[in-house]
């Protein structure tokens, strides 16, 4: 039945495609995009995020088209409104608006997505009957399916482990803001972060939210604390007295300039977090509503912004690379272009993965504003911290004599007089430290969940011999049980050995046919019918069934 609806797919795509069918191609290069604008099937629910990456398309389209001379770029996006049905709307309209005739390039390059696995098998069904390209997030080997990879969010955890190093902070507390839609990326972080640290003989500290729930004035903090996300305003309030690291990919410095509180605050950020004109564009978008008031842009959310721009360069790079000795007025051949494209993404990764990350450091005092205080590099294979606006170049080899000379600030400024006394403070004692990692604890302020992480420190060898116990009782009483329940079974179905009833113990409960053939291979049941054939089973120890049969 999936077959034969697919192939009913497949027939009806091309019927829409051939129908009316265009004889020319037009001059410009299209690409589709197709993303969830509606978060659900009934298309009624927007996100926010998807709305973001709407704009940021036709935001990169425009860009594109300022640095190329050759060609146009447009760029359609298909909302697939969150299912496989919409999914398979939007690849229809996509293919129906490229045409039949133009479905490669110079005239088409691809498809952009979906969001998830499962719509994007669902579509492939179809594209790849039309040697379509994809440029999808999920590994796959299905032909036409390239993947272009994330940003690995490994470079920011060594940021993260450079900063502890600096501040000699030996034990720390580690909590994780998570949200419905960016909750992956966070935990992903978090128990990166914990590994290398524990790694690192540091004491990393989970604090659990449940123990404070009859005393939510005071929350247990320890005066180091790491903070992944954007914090409640509530948290500062909570925390006394305690230098805050908080780690965060999109832009809190207005954020945080607001808050009032008795904390030392260090905000790392990643120093992309700016795309000009996009919080414009999203603020403004055709999508909202008036009555919309939640937060329409969302900073954190680059990351996916950055994974489109890519996208969109990888297609245009293919081209002109394939174009670049030939004007490409005829159409590529389909397996020449699908060559050209994963040889471009394939060195894109390549690229993205040795390209260094660049963090900015930020610190604020009590009730003042966040001041620069310098920013973290981090490759492959090193980090590197400098002060101030001296940024080291790029391709600089870090040596250990850098790296000892950048351990503080040297000026006599107030703000490297801020990080040298935060440097003074006291190392906490490795209590409570977490041993092991099994899943990510988050502390969601805005669903008021908790969900635990890591296993904190404890006594091994009363936890074995606990164990051992529990698990040596259950079994034992498993045992006698089973013992008593098969005597209770035989002692109900043995019957007592006496002259009565000798020939009860080897019944013969089958049907048979006695004597003549004619005999109609029936129970017999009336005490006539027993006499009569009682001389024929004379020699016989058998027995009819008795009405009185067990």
């Amino acid at each position: 039945m999936g077959v034969s609806r697919t192939w009913c797919i497949i027939l009806v795509v091309i019927a829409a495609c051939t129908c009316g069918a265009r004889t020319e191609c037009g001059e410009t290069v299209q690409i589709s995009f197709l993303t969830s604008v509606h978060d659900d099937p009934s298309c009624t629910k927007l996100s926010t995020k998807n709305v973001m990456l709407y704009e940021a398309a036709k935001l990169f389209a425009g860009i594109q088209n300022n640095k190329t001379d050759g060609f146009k770029i447009e760029i359609t996006i298909l909302d697939t409104c969150g299912s496989v049905t919409g999914a398979l709307k939007a690849v229809m309209k996509a293919l129906v608006w490229a045409g039949v005739n133009c479905l490669h390039p110079p005239h088409y390059l691809g498809i952009i997505g979906p969001d998830t696995i499962t719509n994007v098998e669902a579509i492939h069904k179809v594209t790849s009957m039309l040697k379509v390209p994809h440029i999808i997030k999920k590994p796959s080997t299905s032909p036409y399916l390239h993947t272009l990879t994330e940003e690995s969010n490994s470079l920011l955890v060594q940021g993260i482990l450079k900063m502890i190093e600096i501040l000699d902070w030996k034990s720390f507390t580690l909590i994780a803001n998570s949200d419905a839609e960016n909750d992956d990326d966070i935990q992903n972080v978090a128990k990166k972060l914990t590994i290398s640290a524990i790694t690192n003989n540091l004491c990393v500290i989970i604090h659990d939210d449940d123990n404070d729930d009859n005393n939510n004035d005071k929350k247990d903090y320890s005066s180091h604390i790491v903070y992944i996300g954007k914090p409640e305003e509530k948290f500062f309030n909570e925390a006394k007295n305690s230098a805050i690291l908080i780690v965060s990919e999109g832009n809190l410095r207005d954020y945080l300039n607001r808050i009032n509180s008795t904390n030392t605050i260090l905000l790392l950020e990643d120093s992309r977090n700016v795309i000009d004109n996009l919080e414009w564009r999203v603020k403004n978008s055709q999508w909202w509503a008036p009555e919309n008031h939640f937060e329409r842009y969302d900073a954190k959310e680059l990351k996916q912004v950055r994974w489109l721009e890519n996208a969109i360069d990888i297609y245009v790079r293919a081209l002109k690379a394939l174009c670049k000795n030939k004007k490409c007025k005829n159409q590529i051949n389909p397996s020449d272009w699908d060559h050209m494209v994963s040889n471009v993404l394939k060195t894109h990764n390549a690229e993205s993965e040795a390209a260094p990350k660049f963090l900015d450091l930020f610190i604020k005092k009590k009730s003042g504003n966040l001041k620069r205080l310098g920013g973290i590099i981090a490759r492959q294979n090193r980090t590197q911290v400098y002060w101030g606006e001296s940024i080291p170049n790029e391709k600089e080899d870090i040596t250990d004599e850098a790296e000892k000379s950048h351990r503080a600030p040297e000026g006599n400024d107030n703000v490297s007089y801020m990080f040298r006394e935060l440097l003074k403070g006291e190392n906490e004692s490795r209590s409570g430290c977490a041993t092991a990692v099994k899943e990510i604890k988050t502390l969601d302020e805005k669903v008021s969940e908790t969900k635990e992480i890591l296993v904190s420190g404890m006594d091994d060898n009363e936890e074995w011999w606990t164990t051992v116990f529990t698990v040596s009782g259950v079994g034992i009483a498993m045992f006698l049980v089973g013992i008593l329940a098969i005597y209770l079974i035989y002692a109900n179905i043995r019957e007592p050995r006496g002259t009565k009833n000798k020939n009860y113990l080897n019944r013969d409960t089958s049907l048979r046919r006695m004597g003549s053939d004619r005999e109609l291979p029936t129970t017999i049941t009336t005490r006539n019918q027993r006499a009569l054939r009682s001389p024929q089973r004379r020699d016989s120890e058998r027995s009819t069934v008795s009405e009185k049969s067990v």
